[in-house]
């Protein structure tokens, strides 16, 4: 039988084909939920039983708890190491055992990270031509990092792109991203082998077979590049948390998705759904631009400056152009606005449904525990087609520019921002609802809400989103 030392689990637990080999008492079927040392994990035992292990004619005995699956036959946590003063030895790779009578000095199994895992698809799917989709896996183990490999036979087999990739496990979950370059829809049967995900040099979950301080150090490198202005949108959007280990679970997701909080620079999602500009066999529209004030033309400018730093627009020879108009605000700022109704006039219309209101309020109500994410300047984080972006040009004195993200005043931005956002959070659709750029996170329990929390912030990270730190309660 192999068994793991885990300085991270406070509990030991076994498998249930691994505990028929051991010599136990009877089992108690005492169901239970369990909460792994990341603070937002759950997995469940089907009960509690007292085996009993000889390490090298030491006889020690633990009570474990008992599961259907783990990266191996069986771990021992804290409640084993610190009966039988259990002596970790990284140095010279080797583990010493006590009892009031005898001592005993194994060796570390260093091939550790040579365990592979196979990782079936959860529920049946279905590949559009074209489509790039985010689907749902499963795994035995049920949490770390690992490096996910595709199963190459499946690949040649439909036609696939499925890229290698580290993944995170949460409760046997993890998510994988599958293309389909084809013209034909794909079907994938649950339980499908997609792959296999094997344990790094450089996991934390190897680190946390040994030493927990080994982990802490890794946390804390991890954690070093959070920014000043990162930490302090994260610790004011706390200050409500008076629960000190609520706070601290909370805090440890919102750090690990820290970019999403940072405000000092603009960036550009990566989805695989890019904005679409249909205007049938219909000719450019063009405008000539309007008459502007020396300081409307010069907040134009700056406005334009700006813009081409962060990328989002680009200069153009396009055949398309259409007029801006500078809105005053109550600040004395300005509003930036392209007036695309010629444009409009001869888009197709998107009719992808935005959702309905009164619906939304009934699916949410008698939660516990809620959270409402804003994107930052969510359309402008959504890229235009490289093929539709010179219809978005709009001309000025200072010359003419086209987007390279989704602008406001186009006909189906709202559609196609909706369109982007639901195909991206889909996989968290039982408990999370989208309405343009507001996401509401909705759990009846704290544990939940955690765990809920840190998927979706977990998608839009991978993806290169932005919130906006102000809006986010």
């Amino acid at each position: 039988m192999k068994v793991m030392l885990d300085t991270g689990a406070t509990q030991s637990f076994i498998t249930k084909t691994a505990l028929t080999k051991t010599k136990h008492l009877p089992l108690n079927n005492n169901q239970q939920h369990y909460l792994m040392a990341d603070g937002y994990t759950t997995f469940k035992i089907v009960g509690l039983v007292k085996i009993f292990i000889d390490i090298n004619q030491i006889k020690t005995n633990i009570v474990v708890g008992v599961v259907d699956s783990l990266c191996t036959d069986c771990i021992l946590g804290m409640n084993f190491i610190n009966k039988y003063k259990v002596n970790i030895n990284n140095k010279n790779k080797q583990i010493e055992i006590s009892t009031s009578n005898n001592k005993t000095t194994i060796s570390m199994d260093d091939k550790i990270k040579d365990i592979i895992t196979p990782c079936q698809l959860l529920n049946n799917t279905c590949i559009y031509p074209y489509q790039e989709n985010t689907i749902k896996i499963t795994l035995r183990l049920a949490k770390g990092e690992l490096l996910f490999s595709p199963a190459h036979q499946l690949i040649h087999k439909e036609n696939l792109i499925i890229p290698h990739s580290f993944i995170s496990i949460v409760n046997h979950i993890a998510w994988i991203t599958v293309y389909n370059p084809t013209s034909r829809i794909r079907y994938l049967k649950s339980n499908t082998i997609i792959g296999t995900a094997s344990f790094t040099s450089s996991t934390n979950y190897i680190a946390t077979i040994f030493d927990s301080r080994t982990k802490e150090k890794i946390d804390e490198d991890q954690t070093q590049s959070l920014s000043a202005s990162s930490e302090q949108h994260i610790n004011t959007l706390l200050t409500h948390i008076e629960d000190q280990q609520q706070l601290k679970e909370l805090l440890n997701v919102l750090k690990k998705h820290h970019s999403l909080f940072d405000a000092s620079k603009t960036t550009i999602a990566q989805t695989s759904i890019s904005h679409l500009i249909c205007t049938g066999d219909n000719p450019p529209t063009t405008s000539k631009p309007y008459p502007q004030t020396i300081e409307k033309q010069n907040a134009t400018c700056d406005t334009i400056q700006r813009m081409l730093k962060n990328k989002q627009i680009r200069a153009s020879h396009s055949q398309y152009s259409a007029p801006v108009l500078l809105i005053k605000k109550r600040d004395g700022s300005y509003r930036f606005i392209v007036d695309y109704r010629k444009l409009n006039n001869i888009t197709i219309q998107d009719n992808h449904p935005l959702p309905n209101l009164e619906q939304t309020i009934l699916i949410v109500g008698g939660c516990q525990h809620y959270a409402k994410l804003d994107l930052r300047s969510g359309y402008f984080q959504i890229p235009i087609h490289e093929d539709d972006k010179h219809k978005t040009a709009f001309i000025t004195v200072h010359g003419l520019y086209q987007f390279n993200v989704l602008a406001q005043g186009l006909k189906n931005s709202p559609p196609s921002f909706q369109r982007t956002m639901s195909n991206l959070l889909s996989p968290c659709k039982k408990f999370c609802l989208v309405y343009l750029d507001d996401i509401l996170i909705f759990s009846n329990s704290f544990t939940l809400h955690v765990i809920h929390l840190n998927q979706v912030l977990a998608i839009l990270n991978k993806h290169k989103f932005q919130l906006n730190p102000q809006n986010v309660n």
